[in-house]
């Protein structure tokens, strides 16, 4: 990343809401009494969205008080060399400028790695740092735009409710500590237009700014630019069609685990033992969400699992052969049954069955 004083000319969403509304926005969206009273962790990358919730978070704990404390979490990837440790040096000096400590790590590894397994060391480290520190919340800066490429990306690969809901205000880091993400309406014009007025420079990485990096960047530098010109909304009607999407989500979610808890004979580990005619009473994709949730309680492998595995893993609960599925996990019909059990268990499809699609 390079130091930015000022921001670049507005080709990008419009700056709603203003710049001095930033404040308001985070506050409506994580009221202060929440989080004034316990220890908040930021993170903070020395990007523009990351450096503009942390002036906010202090801005608002200025004004509202409170027992609590925040502190600046970084983690240095190390995958730009120099210009990685200068970002985590500029951060540091950031936090002791605010007068905050700063707690940050640097990766193990070395060179470059793929955007999933970079995310998964950085959420690894935050669990990390919030277990450290105690924090019983740990914000993030994701915002409206955000929120925009990660439905378009998700829609564009092929996902149901749960995925088209996008990124959550919130979520579980750790069995004490909560993950926030409290600027989720804010675009990414009003977030520049914030620091603008505030004179706060940031840091910028100059693999964010080239499309054919990945295909985040594509979508936030040449899809999304072309939408919004179109579209002007089309930022905040993504963003509410993710709201939409997560209360459904939720919905069946909850609908879900009703269903599981009527079709579970068993809750011992390894095993799975679910009454088949319950699943077969159940319409298809709620049983499917039931199935899901069984496998997710047990920490099953759920990357490999397409949506044709799904499929014929309620077909072995209608009647079909059993099968093997990503992971080793094994499926087949025992009488009125679903008997479902990763390989380590005595549970072993017949030899000669088919194998599920993939």
């Amino acid at each position: 990343m390079q130091d930015r004083a000022s921001r670049p000319p507005s080709d990008e969403a419009p700056a709603e809401p203003s710049a001095r509304d930033l404040v308001g926005l985070l506050e409506r969206a994580w009221p202060p009494p929440q989080w004034r009273d316990v220890r908040v962790a930021v993170a903070v990358s020395g990007g523009p969205d990351s450096v503009a919730l942390l002036l906010a978070l202090c801005e608002s704990k200025r004004r509202t008080g409170g027992r609590g404390d925040l502190v600046v979490v970084h983690f240095d990837h190390g995958v730009r060399g120099e210009a990685s440790r200068a970002d985590a040096e500029w951060v540091a000096d950031v936090a002791l400028r605010l007068g905050l400590s700063c707690h940050a790590e640097t990766a193990t590894l070395a060179g470059s790695r793929s955007e999933e397994r970079l995310r998964d060391e950085r959420r690894a480290f935050y669990r990390r740092a919030a277990d450290t520190l105690g924090a019983r919340y740990l914000a993030t800066g994701h915002q409206a735009d955000d929120q925009a490429e990660t439905i378009l990306f998700r829609l564009l690969r092929g996902t149901g409710a749960r995925g088209a809901a996008g990124i959550r205000s919130t979520a579980r880091l750790t069995p004490a500590c909560t993950l926030v993400r409290p600027l989720l309406a804010a675009t990414r014009g009003a977030i520049l237009d914030d620091l603008s007025s505030r004179g706060q420079d940031y840091r910028t990485d100059a693999t964010n700014a080239d499309p054919a990096a990945s295909t985040r960047n594509w979508l936030r530098h040449e899809v999304l630019p072309q939408l919004t010109e179109r579209f002007p909304k089309a930022t905040e009607n993504l963003a509410a069609y993710a709201a939409g999407a997560a209360q459904t989500a939720d919905l069946v979610d909850s609908l879900a685990a009703e269903l599981l808890s009527r079709a579970s004979l068993t809750a011992s580990e390894p095993g799975l033992r679910l009454d088949a005619m319950v699943l077969a009473g159940a319409p298809p994709q709620l049983a499917i969400e039931a199935l899901r949730l069984a496998w997710r309680r047990r920490g099953w492998p759920q990357q490999g699992m397409s949506a044709r595995h799904w499929r014929r893993l309620l077909a072995i609960a209608y009647g079909a052969e059993g099968a093997s599925f990503p992971g080793g996990v094994l499926a087949k019909r025992e009488g009125g049954l679903l008997a479902v059990a990763p390989p380590e268990s005595s549970l072993r499809v017949e030899r000669g069955q088919g194998n599920a699609e993939s």
